[in-house]
Parts: structure tokens; C-alpha cells; sequence
């Protein structure tokens, strides 16, 4: 009996949900899409960051020179949001990025200053090494599946020149300092550029890559993220 129960199970909910590793009809159960870690409002109009009340600047970021304007993030980076950055970046299940990441990330674009309104999409290159044995660049990904909801081009304007670490376990300080010359540009950039990648911890890696947009020629740069830490 209980293999024909497994049968139908699989039948009906042929997948397992990345949040509770349950079967499911979809991506996400409806308890984890419920339980998803969302940021919300009040926030940090520069950095992106939960905070008592609106600010531009605040305990967090207004110390920090930034290479772009301001950072969105549907996401905070704990929960069924890191399960699911896991799940694209570790496990490679594609199906995550058009099911919720980029549906999730188009819709908070509207809280930009201008809107969702981009001559460009950029997202935050891999080096050759790390996109041999990952296979694909979960931030390109992302970026596509944003672009084709706000109808804007994603180019490949960013370039890895020089192998960092990882940044996982390095302080602030350490994270500017890995990333410092790590990236450059593939020629002339020009407008509002939008730049993505998949968390956003310190800033560190999207305002070195957004000083490298700024010096080819780039206008504002905002940045996007699916999760950030908190």
C-alpha cells in the first residue's frame, strides 16, 4: 500500500520543496512561500537594510563609501531565502529563478528612485574557475530572469581579472580589501545600469564592480539583490 501511496505522492507533487524538502506541487510549499524571510517596509534607502523608520543612511551604511546609489533586496538572507540561494548556487535547481527570485526582485524595483526603469542590466561576474565547476553564474541567471520582466538588455559589461576568496568567513575590512582590482570592464558603459547578484552581506563586491561600471562610463548604478544579511 505504501508504494502506491509514494506513486501517487509522486504523481501529483512530483518535486520536493526547497524550503522543507517536503514533496510539493511547486518550487516552494505554500507554508515556506508564506514563511518566505521577506524586508519589507521600513528600509534603508541606501543600503537596503530593515530599519525602524524610512532613512537615507542609516546606523549600518552611513559610514560606508559605496561605489553605487542605493541596494534592494526582496529577501533577508536566513530561512527559505538562504535555502533557496542554496538550492541555485550548491544544487543548481534552475527552476528557482523564474518560479520566485525573479518575480521577487522585479517587484520591489518600483521603490527606485526613477522606477524600474534601466538601459541595462549587469550582473556580478564569476571567475573562469568558479564558473567551470559551478557551470553557470547564479547572478547572470538572476539578472536575465529580472531583465525580462522590466524589458531591458543584459549585458556582459564585467570581467573577473584576479581570483579572490572566498568571502564568507571575512570581516568587512577584509572583503574590500579580497575584492580591491578583482574585477574590470569589457569596454565603454553607458546610462542607468542596473547591477545584480545574489546577496548582499557587506557591499563589498557590488561597490568595487559598480566603481569599475562608473569608471567606463556608466551614469547611476543601482543594485539588486535577491537576499541580503541582516
Amino acid at each position: 500500500m505504501a508504494i502506491y501511496l509514494d506513486v501517487l505522492s509522486n504523481l501529483f507533487y512530483p518535486q520536493r520543496c526547497v524550503g522543507c524538502d517536503r514533496r510539493a506541487s511547486d518550487v516552494l510549499c505554500r507554508g515556506c512561500f508564506e514563511a518566505l524571510p521577506l524586508v519589507g517596509h521600513p528600509f534603508c534607502g541606501r543600503c537596503g537594510a530593515p530599519t525602524a523608520f524610512e532613512v537615507y543612511g542609516c546606523g549600518e551604511c552611513s559610514t560606508r563609501d559605496f561605489g553605487f546609489e542605493d541596494a534592494r533586496a526582496p529577501l533577508r538572507y536566513e530561512g527559505v531565502g538562504e535555502e533557496l540561494v542554496h538550492a541555485l548556487k550548491y544544487g543548481g535547481y534552475l527552476p528557482v529563478v523564474e518560479k520566485v527570485m525573479a518575480p521577487l526582485m522585479a517587484g520591489v524595483l518600483s521603490g527606485y528612485p526613477g522606477g524600474n526603469r534601466f538601459d541595462a542590466v549587469v550582473p556580478v561576474p564569476l571567475h573562469r574557475s568558479r564558473l567551470a565547476k559551478r557551470g553557470f553564474n547564479q547572478a547572470e541567471l538572476m539578472a536575465r530572469g529580472v531583465a525580462g520582466r522590466i524589458n531591458a538588455p543584459v549585458l556582459d559589461k564585467l570581467k573577473v581579472v584576479r581570483r579572490t576568496r572566498d568571502q564568507v568567513e571575512l570581516s568587512a575590512g577584509a572583503r574590500r580589501t579580497n575584492v580591491a582590482g578583482a574585477f574590470a570592464s569589457r569596454g565603454p558603459v553607458a546610462g542607468r545600469i542596473l547591477l545584480v547578484d545574489d546577496v548582499f552581506t557587506t557591499g563589498a563586491t557590488l561597490s568595487e564592480c559598480a566603481g569599475v561600471l562608473r569608471k567606463a562610463g556608466a551614469g547611476e548604478i543601482h543594485t539588486l539583490t535577491l537576499c541580503r544579511t541582516v
